[in-house]
């Protein structure tokens, strides 16, 4: 495959098509990536200035073609910071921890019909889930509102081949947020729905809606339209933006919570350069609004401006050295109907990064 900037970030529709990215070897595929990331971060007024770390990650992707009909996928990741999956039982970081990110198959029972069961990435949001699918080294902070994977079914239905909708009834929108069995606490399925449409010569628009009934006093609504834009008469400009909307009621509680996010994206490859070169420059804007039963509302934005710049440096699109450059910009104000507050955090982040995908 191609790194990043080639490969425009599509949702479950590309993911349950068969197994993507990957190589063939007697029906069974195997892809993956390896990543490597070096970064230092400089927060104002923090004590600890100029932080740096280095954070690795790698991911194995085995799909296997049963048939005609049938495929089947795993993914299985590790990486040295939080994930998912990366708490222990008391909710401290897991280090070193092995994550099962997907496990699902996928039937073509009938002409432009497939059922996926199983473990997925969730359809909500632009930025991909992966290192190799991002069109920068950092996903950025609009990727809390997507949730992370599914446990459930998924009905896709392509109308055409630039059309195409998934229908998901699964275990809760967020496994991350949500257990992904049903106990007790979360017997419960979630409906949403995934529209795809390729618009030749032009790019691809995509429509997303799903609602969770958290418990039996509580629900979410969520609602999110992106775009990919690839001009045909100008191939070296990738053009993204992304709007979702998110609302939490709890009845019991008297509580609601409203959140907000906005991305836009421009990625341009270098021309006449001795080795693939592309420069990405995103905008990233969130916002969250909360009220409770007591009067207090806690009203938190971030804004975050990224320049990345992406190389394959061997000639070779399969292995990535990138650099970025990140600036956040943090602000929560608290009001009740005694006092208020603010508190502003603006952050700098410089990262490296060297990446491989396989194979």
């Amino acid at each position: 495959m191609n790194l990043r900037y080639l490969v425009p970030a599509l949702g479950i529709l590309a993911s349950t098509s068969g197994v993507a990215f990957a190589e063939n070897v007697g029906g069974i595929t195997i892809g993956g990536f390896v990543d490597t990331i070096g970064s230092v971060t400089n927060t104002e007024d923090d004590t600890n200035k100029a932080q740096p770390a280095f954070s690795a990650a790698t991911e194995l992707r085995i799909g296997y073609k049963a048939g005609e009909k049938v495929t089947a996928q795993i993914d299985v990741e590790w990486n040295n910071s939080t994930n998912a999956a990366g708490v222990d039982s008391a909710g401290d970081p897991a280090r070193d921890s092995v994550y099962l990110e997907q496990a699902y198959v996928n039937y073509a029972f009938a002409d432009n019909l497939s059922l996926t069961t199983g473990k997925f990435t969730t359809y909500a949001g632009w930025v991909a889930a992966d290192a190799d699918g991002l069109y920068r080294i950092n996903a950025g902070p609009i990727v809390d509102l997507y949730g992370s994977e599914l446990v459930g079914a998924a009905l896709n239905y392509s109308a055409s081949d630039d059309l195409g909708v998934s229908l998901f009834l699964v275990n809760g929108l967020d496994v991350a947020e949500e257990a992904s069995t049903n106990t007790n606490d979360n017997r419960r399925v979630s409906p949403a729905v995934d529209v795809v449409y390729k618009l030749t010569d032009v790019g691809t628009f995509n429509f997303e809606a799903g609602y969770d009934t958290l418990n039996s006093d509580s629900e979410e609504i969520s609602i999110g339209a992106n775009a990919t834009i690839k001009l045909a008469d100008y191939k070296p400009l990738t053009l993204g933006a992304e709007v979702l909307w998110r609302q939490a009621n709890d009845d019991v509680a008297n509580t609601e919570g409203t959140d907000m996010g906005f991305l836009a994206m421009a990625n341009h490859s270098i021309p006449e350069m001795a080795f693939p070169m592309s420069v990405t420059l995103m905008l990233q804007h969130v916002t969250s609004e909360e009220d409770d039963a007591t009067g207090t509302t806690i009203d938190a934005s971030i804004t975050e401006l990224a320049l990345a710049l992406l190389t394959n440096p061997t000639g070779d699109s399969h292995y990535g050295l990138n650099a970025e450059v990140s600036y956040a910009m943090g602000k929560a104000d608290i009001g009740t109907f005694t006092s208020t507050g603010t508190d502003e955090e603006n952050t700098l982040t410089v990262s490296l990064e060297a990446i491989a995908v396989i194979p």
